[in-house]
């Protein structure tokens, strides 16, 4: 039996792996365009590409208990959590709003 073996066997482990290296390679490609644009719109989808990418180093840190800080709890969850999962989605509505504004 392979010594990964038992770390592959929780499923939650090899979806977060996964996520990681997908998310590796968006956030490269994502500062790669980064330094090719000065679009307003863009600039929002590449930074919440990048903070989506943050919030899930931060889980995953948290889940193989390598950032073992104490949590900052807001209405009964995780604020880090409850940031690092709705950013994203605030920096792409910005980046629809930009790109709307700039149709005229």
């Amino acid at each position: 039996m392979s010594p990964v073996a038992p770390l592959f066997a929780d499923g939650a482990v090899f979806e977060l792996l996964v996520r990681l290296t997908l998310g590796a390679i968006t956030s490269f490609l994502a500062i790669l365009c980064w330094t090719r644009t000065r679009n307003l719109s863009w600039m929002f989808v590449i930074a919440g590409v990048l903070a989506s990418y943050a919030g899930t180093l931060y889980r995953s840190l948290r889940f193989f208990g390598l950032f073992p800080g104490a949590e900052i709890r807001f209405f009964g969850t995780s604020l880090a959590l409850l940031v690092s999962e709705n950013l994203p989605i605030v920096l792409f509505a910005g980046a629809f709003i930009a790109f709307l504004r700039a149709e005229r």
